[in-house]
């Protein structure tokens, strides 16, 4: 008898080269679809790579953006809360007077800006300046008379100084004067 005279191995070998067939063409299809080297784009960071305690990124509709005061009209005990996306408190501006005088800049007298830790709304800088100038569009305060910057380790204190509100940078500049607070390093206490 021969092999395939009953009939079966033809319809098995259809089956095979029918299989065979939708094989190739998924092949083909997957092969289409995979993005070329000039297409490729690099791997996206995910929560499980990036760093546990990197800084967010501010974000330009951030910051103090609307000031209720008209230009030519003074403002006493003005106090402007700055919040993240997110909603968390990150810092308060008060001042004790407030004169606008153009559409992006602000005059304060008597500021004390005070930034927080948005994971936590716990102060952390305490700015103060005796008279200042903010502007809306970069939201940078600076101020040409002496300003002090202190914190629970630190103060220091210098003849003019600019603040970025969105970076939370500060530059001093002119007769600098810090003091820093902490444990002090007696011969008894060096071993420690």
């Amino acid at each position: 008898m021969l092999p395939f005279r009953s009939g079966r191995a033809g319809v098995v070998s259809a089956f095979f080269a029918l299989l065979l067939l939708v094989l190739l063409a998924c092949a083909v299809v997957a092969a289409e679809k995979k993005p070329q080297k000039s297409e490729a784009r690099s791997p996206t960071p995910t929560a499980t790579t990036a760093p546990k305690r990197k800084p967010t990124r501010p974000k330009p509709e951030e910051g103090i953006k609307d000031v209720p005061i008209t230009a030519g009209h003074d403002a006493k005990g003005l106090v402007l809360p700055d919040f993240d996306l997110q909603g968390r408190m990150r810092g308060k501006l008060q001042a004790g007077v407030t004169r606008r005088l153009d559409d992006q800049n602000i005059e304060f007298e008597g500021v004390k800006f005070t930034t927080f830790v948005p994971e936590t709304e716990k102060p952390d800088l305490e700015i103060s300046m005796d008279k200042s100038v903010f502007n809306l569009k970069t939201q940078v305060l600076s101020s040409t008379v002496r300003s002090t910057v202190k914190r629970n380790d630190f103060e220091v204190a210098g003849d003019s100084m600019k603040f970025e509100m969105l970076t939370r940078l500060g530059t001093l500049e002119g007769n600098i004067k810090m003091v820093v607070r902490g444990k002090a390093r007696t011969p008894a206490n060096e071993s420690e």
